[in-house]
């Protein structure tokens, strides 16, 4: 007598299906987390390009570019900010406060910077500018503040500005993953 096979599966074909849909799920996991860290890496681009476009504009009305020295501009004075940003020396977030606030200031036409974008966000504690503006910072696609280098120069010293993303890690040590934009006259 011959036995009929019953309709279904057997636990080594559903195991088999249940491996493969995992594998299959593994590397799309793989390849959304490599989209977002390109998707970050664009966006970080786009604001360093925004940054030294602003920065290249305050260089067509004065001539120099902006020196975001809290103490240089009024925003040091207060004891808020002060405070907040200075613990012997100002912090990378205390000059891209400042340099967020200069760029911002109305000026005619416009100012050099929009706000509305997305990637500005309040301080902390809503700090408040000696004009009444709200104060803003500008963070990467990683959440991370960007870093402003403008040394003091002089009249005869070439100008510069670095505007510096620490990058995936965080870390503003001088490795691959930092994004940089240089801007030089």
């Amino acid at each position: 007598m011959t036995r009929r096979r019953r309709g279904g599966f057997t636990l080594l074909e559903l195991m088999a299906v249940i491996a493969i849909i995992c594998v299959l799920a593994g590397i799309m996991m793989a390849g959304a987390g490599k989209a977002r860290e390109i998707a970050k890496r664009r966006r970080t681009e786009a604001i360093l390009d925004v940054l030294a476009t602003a920065c290249e504009r305050y260089w067509t009305l004065y001539h120099d570019y902006p020196y975001p020295n809290p103490d240089s501009v009024g925003l040091g004075g207060d004891a808020a900010f002060r405070s907040e940003y200075y613990s012997g020396g100002w912090s990378t977030e205390g000059y891209n406060v400042t340099l967020v606030w200069m760029l911002s200031q109305p000026r005619q036409p416009e100012p050099l910077i929009a706000l509305q974008e997305r990637w500005y966000e309040k301080t902390e504690k809503d700090l408040k500018g000696p004009d009444g503006r709200n104060l803003y910072r500008v963070v990467d696609g990683f959440g991370n503040v960007i870093k402003v280098d403008r040394p003091i120069q002089y009249y005869y010293v070439n100008t510069y500005v670095k505007l510096v993303s620490s990058g995936p890690d965080g870390d503003f040590d001088e490795t691959e993953d930092n994004l940089e934009r240089y801007i030089k006259r």
